[in-house]
């Protein structure tokens, strides 16, 4: 039920100190756009420049506060050209909701704080929306600057998008459970589509549709919060508002990683036909390999949890078993420097156990192989003939879309004999047709 509220009480909760100091506190670096009494919004771009902006923003008829996701070095000069050019990081807001109401998002959120704090992860704000669901902040600070000599900062909308699907797929099982149903995301929503300039509420904002405060709440105190909790003079007379948006360096990189390799993992496989091993006589051993895995089984020291998860797939699309593979992972690991710790072989090879065979990254996916030495091509990979370039390999070149198909073209493997109907380009074809009409398309 919506509390009554006038003006000059939504002026008084403002023009707290505190509150406006919060506000202002974490706006630095960020758009913040000013939502009206009617719904709309003012002006866009604008930023806090100073404490009293708050107060002066809410006596020109400002009811809420909202955040760009993104970090800017400079949020009034944004246009539609230059946020690449202008972002310097952004925080994943990992937004709960739920049309049936407060307890349910309740749910969500707690399962989502589990997990994280599985990861090691302590230093996420919680705070309520001021309605009916939660947000769970993942600052900027928290992330790595790079992935694979990569700025993260420029890895947006795709790495937020990311992380915020492997939570929905991760804690899909325990909402099952918890909710009573099979399909979780028709009672909760955890908001998955981000854009450009994406916005959330601020902190100690209110919300113009319950008047309720979004109120920061330790993740504890999920289970028993009660939205009378963020009625606004319940915050005014609070001793000192709860802190927010905390991090410790790198705090969340472990996730970032994994949540990239289950990306990796479910990306539609390219091959109209992948092969299958068992075509071709089961098991394949380990001198039929191509390069890049040969060169992962002699040790990594660098991309070492990115090779465990290729390794493992790569070894199921070959028919080996999982006492095989895990026999194998553990010799691997050990010439490794240094070795991945125990807990994270044991999590790769549970993970791979519980869910369906799935081939590695496709050849294309750099981070998974050239950004950390392991593409080395030979005549198997450009099909006849090593194109190069300078001398080294043309990695553009490469025929082969996946490392599980490399086997398969090598004599003796089940593939048909060719037909000796061969373009410049090196492919080969069965037919002069089909040779006629690659020509015509790509020629």
């Amino acid at each position: 039920m919506q509390q009554k509220i006038t003006r000059n009480q939504i002026l008084q909760y403002y023009s707290d100190e505190r509150i406006s100091g919060q506000i202002f506190l974490h706006s630095k670096g960020r758009e913040v756009a000013g939502a009206l009494w009617d719904g709309s919004y003012d002006k866009r771009p604008n930023m806090l420049q100073f404490q009293n902006d708050v107060i002066q923003m809410v006596r020109k008829g400002i009811t809420s506060f909202h955040y760009s996701a993104e970090r800017w070095s400079n949020p009034m000069a944004l246009t539609s050209s230059n946020y690449s050019e202008l972002r310097t990081g952004w925080d994943v807001v990992i937004d709960i909701d739920s049309r049936k109401g407060l307890e349910e998002s309740k749910t969500g959120a707690m399962l989502v704080c589990k997990l994280l704090e599985k990861y090691g992860i302590k230093n996420h704000t919680v705070k309520f929306s001021g309605r009916r669901g939660f947000h769970i902040i993942l600052p900027w600070e928290m992330f790595p600057p790079e992935i694979d000599d990569k700025p993260l900062s420029r890895l947006y909308p795709e790495i937020p998008r990311i992380i915020t699907g492997f939570v929905r797929e991760r804690i899909m099982d325990d909402m099952k459970l918890e909710l009573g149903t099979p399909e979780p995301y028709s009672v909760i929503e955890i908001e998955k589509d981000w854009g450009n300039r994406h916005m959330f509420r601020a902190p100690f904002s209110f919300n113009e549709k319950t008047w309720l405060v979004s109120l920061p709440i330790r993740a504890s105190g999920i289970k028993t919060f009660e939205p009378g909790q963020a009625a606004f003079d319940k915050v005014l007379s609070m001793s000192e508002p709860p802190g927010i948006m905390g991090a410790e360096k790198d705090e969340a990189s472990n996730l970032l990683l994994d949540a990239v390799d289950w990306n990796a993992s479910t990306k539609v496989y390219e091959e109209k036909k992948p092969p299958r091993a068992k075509k071709f006589g089961g098991r394949i051993g380990e001198d039929a390999f191509p390069p890049c895995m040969k060169a992962i089984l002699g040790g990594m020291s660098d991309g070492r949890k990115r090779s465990i998860f290729t390794l493992i797939n790569f070894l199921r699309s070959m028919n080996w078993t999982m006492e095989e593979i895990e026999q194998r992972i553990y010799e691997w690991n050990e010439k490794n420097s240094p070795p991945l710790p125990r807990t994270v072989i044991v999590g790769q090879l549970n993970h791979a156990s519980r869910r369906e065979k799935t081939p590695p990254a496709n050849c294309s996916l750099s981070m998974y192989y050239s950004d950390i030495g392991i593409c080395r091509p030979d005549s198997i990979c450009f099909g006849r003939n090593v194109i190069t370039t300078d001398g080294k390999p043309d990695l553009t070149k490469i025929k082969i879309k996946n490392p599980v198909n490399y086997p398969f073209r090598r004599p003796g493997t089940g593939k048909k004999p060719r037909r000796g109907f061969s373009c410049m380009c090196g492919e080969e074809f069965e037919t002069m047709k089909a040779l006629n009409n690659h020509k015509s398309k790509n020629h």
